[in-house]
């Protein structure tokens, strides 16, 4: 099975449901001979969320931190179809990588209608606020994969395997849902990230499952972001150089 030592979805516990502190999973990522971390807290809508202060004040992080480099980043919310973030302009100016995903949060409202969800994802990835669309696999906000995926090729936004959505825990059955992303990514040759979505510093690189699926239906290791350093630094120009200035756009 092989190694990916770049992981694009982390916690730490400024989130109250994450257990570990910057420090810890940064040592953590060190000991574990990691590459590249991304920090990725959550936006404002959600419950749990610090002040947005301290996600505009991760930009005073040095890029290399024990060896390893910090990517600084957040997981945004989406509020509504017209793809709308959580996340204000100074935010959105700091952030190296932007995550967005849907979270039950009560600006969204109805999370069942499968076209309002896939219009939402839609709209978002053609307006360029985000890097990378993540745990798209929840069984809980249904969407057209076939839709997304079109255009997420179109437009060089990574969608995301969520190895902690494939586990017994966390969103429940994502598992068929990613494998059918896979599939059809594949066939539009379409961008993926891994994230192990850590909570606690020593989930950090742990992509077992993610891996297990990606074997399964013989991704292409050229598209997936994780793969090398040089893979991951195209990818962050391609993306610097497409997103959007302007998160209200």
């Amino acid at each position: 099975m092989k190694e990916y030592k770049i992981d694009l979805h982390i916690h730490t516990n400024v989130n109250p449901h994450a257990f570990s502190t910057l420090e810890e999973n940064i040592k953590a990522a060190a000991k574990k001979n990691m590459d590249i971390i991304a920090i990725t807290n959550h936006g404002p809508a959600l419950q749990d969320t610090p002040h947005w202060w301290h996600l505009v004040n991760i930009a005073i992080l040095p890029d290399i931190i024990e060896g390893v480099r910090v990517i600084k980043s957040v997981e945004a919310n989406i509020l509504d179809e017209n793809g709308t973030l959580d996340i204000n302009q100074k935010i959105y100016e700091k952030m190296e990588l932007v995550l967005a995903g849907f979270h039950t949060v009560d600006e969204y409202g109805d999370i069942s209608n499968i076209e309002k969800n896939t219009t939402a994802i839609l709209n978002l990835i053609k307006k360029q606020k985000a890097d990378i669309i993540v745990h798209l696999g929840n069984p809980i906000f249904p969407v057209d994969y076939e839709r997304i995926v079109k255009v997420a090729k179109e437009n060089n936004v990574a969608l995301e395997v969520n190895n902690t959505s494939l586990g017994t825990i966390t969103r429940v059955g994502s598992k068929k849902n990613c494998k059918k992303m896979l599939e059809l990514a594949k066939k539009e040759r379409c961008y993926i990230s891994l994230g192990t979505d850590a909570h606690y510093s020593g989930h950090i690189g742990e992509f077992q499952r993610a891996i297990e699926l990606l074997e399964e239906v013989n991704y292409p290791e050229d598209l997936i972001i994780n793969s090398s350093k040089e893979t991951f630094e195209k990818f962050l120009k391609l993306r610097q150089e497409l997103r959007s200035i302007d998160v209200n756009s």
